[in-house]
């Protein structure tokens, strides 16, 4: 079950990211910097959710990535060396609207993507192929 629950996030945070990096690459009279970082920030918690669904732990949606990347952290020190100080807002009404933040975050979700790639499931479908 927590298989299925953690395809399910790692889906919804793929989906985060494109809508952030579609957004940021618009025209720049047209982005919303709300829309990229929220979407940013989404994709990074629903990842850090994923894996810790696959390794049979639950966490409340509204947990803040801090605590999600300790609970990361517990399983695998991969997760050790993961800064997330470019993510600065914790909630949805808090954004940066500098070109530079906002691809800061959507570079700092596709690491976390990649991290959790690493030591997660894709891992060891590969192993059983």
């Amino acid at each position: 079950m927590h298989v299925n629950q953690s395809k399910i996030k790692f889906e919804q945070a793929d989906q985060y990211l494109e809508a952030a990096q579609s957004e940021l690459y618009r025209p720049v009279e047209d982005v919303v910097p709300y829309m990229v970082c929220r979407s940013a920030r989404h994709a990074i918690s629903h990842y850090l959710q994923g894996y810790l669904l696959i390794h049979g732990i639950e966490s409340t949606e509204g947990a803040s990535l801090k605590t999600l990347l300790e609970k990361c952290r517990t399983i695998e020190s991969t997760f050790d060396s993961l800064d997330l100080s470019p993510i600065t807002f914790d909630r949805d009404d808090e954004y940066s609207a500098e070109f530079h933040k906002m691809k800061n975050c959507i570079e700092l979700a596709t690491v976390v993507k990649q991290s959790v790639r690493k030591t997660g499931p894709v891992n060891e479908n590969k192993s059983m192929k």
